[in-house]
């Protein structure tokens, strides 16, 4: 068995990032993938990675295209009669007259991805989609996302588009780099989207409410080690005690300044108490001792880090490459058993697999695709964005996706709101100084299309209840810890299933193996330890973090594209499967040109900052009223970030945009999703929906980037308000009679909800 998806024929006539990348996904998880390249090569043989010297062919391309076949374009129109999927990124000429878009050609799904925007250059995308607006410093200055983030965001949905186009036996797929990357920054998109949808979009308090609990936490960002840099975590009340611990500071949780109340203004003050404490440990020991202490923090990773990374390389991730080039390349984000580990990954030479092709044989009878969704159960035991990602889009696609939860510990992300502080009438018998847990705009809009029931598997009878339900279920997907199964004691229930056919993907930010395992699970952390950090942000600093949790997206993409092609090998072998994806190899695979350029080169990539790959003339800069991102490629152009930047600084950026084109510079002004909701260009480009909630009432939430047939993916329910389908749920799946139900609300086993926060006086809330 060579994976999921063998014997699945995919032709590659896509060229760059996001269409090839797609290709590779496709590859690791048995897809046999031929890639036609156009006269001349793939462009992206030449795509710098940062400017600097370089092997041919480009890291870029090596790390997108090993493990495929190469051919020619002398293969057409014959080799798309063999495809059952065909990646196209639009530039294709036609074919004998008749266009390859999913219509005119008979047979194969056709999946295109495309900018979506006028401009392919990924700098002004990520400008246009509002992700600079809110990829800011502390300063308020927007960064650019190192590498092809918009494109390899997208051809991981288009790898997602072409496995759900085969379970619903469509004939076409498109997906959009802005629509793809507008998912990348969700968590603060739904607070923006919220705030501009609720009739109070200039109202301080609703965009304060709306904005979730991502920002304003320290100690966090980067500190210097003395061998590199660190990133401390203090997303739990218990990480400030567990890191005071370790620093041998006992002192510091009770110093008036630091406390949660004032730590944020106080933070400068704060971090000069920490450096000397970083500067004398070197990255191995503060994160042991992290590890060992249960506090969340984590290393800044290079590539050439990872080259040696004792937890990477006991996963097995990176794989010798042969053939057409020498190093070491990414080989898959996912462990199963059914998938190969340690084999060699191939990169052929141009055209070398000519003679291995042949067109002409007709597609297999029965190729590997997952079953139409609808009606298919998924169990959810997720927090926070990345698992619930993956649960949401299965719902988009039909699925009865099923949310556990319990009341003593509910997910952060619901946070909690006051009543009478939300502009919605506040239901009868309800005090209005009382809190709910139904309002938050980052939980509802990532739970959108689900049922949600309160079981608590820390009770013997909660724990059954689950074991009942993993019985019935066709999917399990978990992003806790990488032991919750086994702390709660119903591990080996869940491999039980497996045998039957279930299939399980946990999701723990390092993955369920090797030594770092037990690292929590925060974008900023995962940023540190998945090549994201090194480089990201202005070159004169050594690294940084975003305010985004950008992994969380990442993983959750790749969570669909697991469970979907995990589902096309049950439908085709009978068995079910448990695959641990791990968030930070999610991570390094959407940088793995850095992985292959270490390997090669012996050097990391260089940290370019806002600017393009090869592109001197490129950059963000300051206008008088915002930003305005520009890439110019023109042959001695004197638009260096210097000068633009110091006659923008004085103009609007309606006049730093329309001087810029005029000399022939592609520019675009960086966006703010709020104000794209409130003009009506989200809407009418089908990037946005509009669902009721009985809580939050009538609000706006991005639509997921994928396109079937031309049309988008159908409108989702709302959100579950908590516990709102336990009984519903257990009587659906499980026959359990009502009399049974209510004793097991009673024994506190299901039903239990979250707590009602202590009335405090006002002084005594000033000294929390």
């Amino acid at each position: 068995m060579t994976g999921p998806l063998h014997g699945l024929r995919v032709l590659e006539l896509a060229t760059g990032v996001a269409g090839p990348y797609a290709g590779r996904l496709l590859a690791m998880l048995g897809a046999t993938v031929v890639k036609a390249e156009p006269p001349g090569g793939d462009p992206a043989r030449e795509l710098p990675v940062d400017g600097g010297p370089q092997h041919a062919p480009s890291p870029v391309f090596v790390h997108l295209n090993a493990g495929k076949r190469l051919v020619g374009r002398e293969v057409l129109p014959a080799a798309l009669g063999w495809a059952d999927v065909v990646l196209d990124d639009g530039t294709l000429p036609p074919v004998d007259g008749k266009a390859v878009d999913g219509k005119a050609v008979d047979g194969p799904l056709v999946v295109t991805v495309a900018s979506g925007l006028a401009t392919d250059e990924e700098l002004l995308v990520q400008a246009a989609s509002g992700l600079l607006a809110v990829s800011v410093d502390d300063d308020g200055v927007p960064h650019r996302f190192p590498g092809w983030q918009s494109q390899y965001l997208a051809g991981a949905y288009a790898a997602v588009a072409a496995l759900a186009g085969l379970a619903r036996r469509a004939t076409g797929a498109r997906v959009s780099w802005l629509g793809a990357l507008l998912t990348a920054f969700e968590a603060q998109g739904a607070g923006l989207l919220y705030t501009a949808s609720s009739g109070r979009p200039d109202d301080p308090d609703e965009a304060r409410r709306n904005a979730g609990h991502l920002a304003r936490t320290f100690p966090s960002g980067v500190f210097a080690c003395a061998d590199g840099q660190v990133v401390p975590g203090t997303v739990r009340a218990e990480d400030w005690l567990r890191q005071c611990a370790v620093y041998g500071r006992p002192d510091l949780p009770y110093d008036e300044r630091f406390v949660w109340a004032h730590r944020w203004r106080n933070r400068h003050l704060l971090a000069a108490e920490l450096r000397p404490w970083y500067a004398a440990r070197t990255r191995a020991e503060i994160f042991r001792a992290a590890l060992d202490a249960g506090w969340a923090a984590a290393m800044v990773l290079t590539a050439r880090d990872a080259l040696t990374d004792p937890h990477l390389a006991e996963r097995g991730f990176l794989a010798p490459l042969t053939g057409a080039a020498r190093g070491r390349v990414a080989a898959r984000p996912w462990r199963s058993p059914l998938l190969p580990e340690g084999v060699p990954v191939r990169l052929a030479e141009p055209g070398g697999d000519a003679g291995w092709f042949r067109p002409e044989h007709p597609r297999p009878a029965a190729p590997p695709r997952p079953p139409e969704l609808s009606g298919l159960r998924v169990l959810e035991l997720t927090l926070a964005w990345a698992g619930p990602l993956t649960g949401r889009f299965l719902g988009t696609l039909g699925a009865d996706v099923v949310r556990v939860e319990v009341g003593n510990r509910p997910d952060g992300w619901r946070t909690r709101h006051r009543w009478h502080e939300l502009g919605v009438p506040v239901p009868d018998g309800v005090d209005p100084q009382e809190c709910t847990w139904d309002a938050s705009a980052q939980f509802n809009s990532l739970n959108r299309g689900k049922r949600g029931i309160s079981v608590d598997l820390a009770t013997p009878a909660g724990a059954d209840v689950f074991r009942d339900l993993v019985a019935v279920a066709d999917v399990l997907v978990v992003n806790m810890t990488h032991d919750v199964l086994v702390k709660r004691g119903v591990v080996d229930d869940v491999r039980r299933q497996v045998e039957r056919g279930l299939v399980v993907v946990t999701m723990p930010a390092l993955g369920a193996t090797g030594p770092y395992r037990s690292m929590a699970g925060y974008g900023m952390l995962t940023e540190g330890m998945g090549g994201f950090a090194a480089r990201y942000g202005s070159p004169a600093e050594p690294a940084a973090v975003s305010p985004v949790y950008y992994p969380d997206a990442v993983a959750g993409a790749h969570g669909v594209v697991a469970v979907l092609a995990a589902l096309a090998g049950r439908a085709r072998h009978g068995r079910g499967d448990w695959l641990d994806l791990s968030q930070q190899e999610t991570l390094w695979l959407q940088l793995g040109e850095g992985l292959v350029l270490a390997s090669r080169e012996g050097r990391d990539p260089a940290r370019l900052g806002d600017a393009e790959p090869g592109v001197a003339s490129s950059g963000i800069v300051a206008a008088r009223d915002g930003h305005v991102a520009y890439v110019d490629r023109r042959p001695g152009s004197t638009a260096t970030p210097e000068t633009v930047a110091g006659w923008a600084a004085g103009s609007s950026t309606a006049e730093v945009l329309a001087r810029l084109r005029a000399a022939g510079v592609a520019a675009e002004a960086v966006a703010d999703l709020g104000r794209r909701y409130a003009d009506g260009t989200l809407r009418a480009a089908g990037l946005v929906e509009e669902v009721d909630h009985p809580v939050a009432g009538r609000r706006a939430y991005l639509t997921p980037p994928v396109r079937l047939a031309g049309d988008p993916l159908p409108p989702a329910r709302p959100a579950p308000l908590f516990d709102q389908h336990t009984d519903e749920v257990l009587a659906e799946w499980l026959g359990y009679a009502a009399g049974r139900i209510r004793a097991l609300r009673e024994a506190g086993a299901v039903g239990t909800r979250p707590r009602q926060p202590r009335r405090r006086s006002t002084s005594a809330a000033g000294r929390r």
